[in-house]
């Protein structure tokens, strides 16, 4: 388990770094969307936030960065398909995000985050149904 608690935290903290970057480095996404700019912010904060409770064992860190991921990522995947700001063409805006590294790394990372987190959540389960199992091969046969 704390190797995935420890995975989880990387790639939260990953995520919060890629974020950080597109926050200082797209002075487009300020000049044309700031709305956009602020709601990558609250996903930075949250994401820094749960790298902490990840290291500390918070209970609800594994779903609650979970659930987070699935937010972000339809968050971004909304802003390729209908989130192009008042003015700007939709097939520019798209290209433009589509084209951009940084977007697209931030965007798997969630898949990734995803992963880890339904992967931390299932471990637990699949141990107690081998202990089952076991319990009920020993005392049934």
């Amino acid at each position: 388990m704390k190797i995935v608690q420890a995975t989880l935290s990387l790639t939260l903290a990953v995520s919060g770094l890629l974020g950080i970057q597109i926050l200082m480095d797209d002075k487009w996404l300020w000049a044309a969307a700031p709305s956009h700019a602020y709601g990558l912010i609250g996903f930075v904060s949250i994401d820094m936030i749960l790298v902490v409770a990840a290291l500390m064992r918070v209970g609800l860190a594994t779903v609650s960065a979970a659930l987070m991921a699935v937010a972000q990522f339809a968050a971004m995947l909304a802003d390729v398909v209908v989130g192009q700001p008042e003015g700007v063409p939709s097939t520019a805006f798209r290209n433009y995000l589509l084209g951009d590294t940084e977007y697209l790394g931030l965007l798997f990372i969630q898949i990734a985050i995803l992963s880890v987190a339904i992967a931390g959540l299932t471990i637990p389960l699949l141990h107690r149904r081998s202990r089952l199992a076991s319990f009920l091969h020993v005392h049934l046969n």
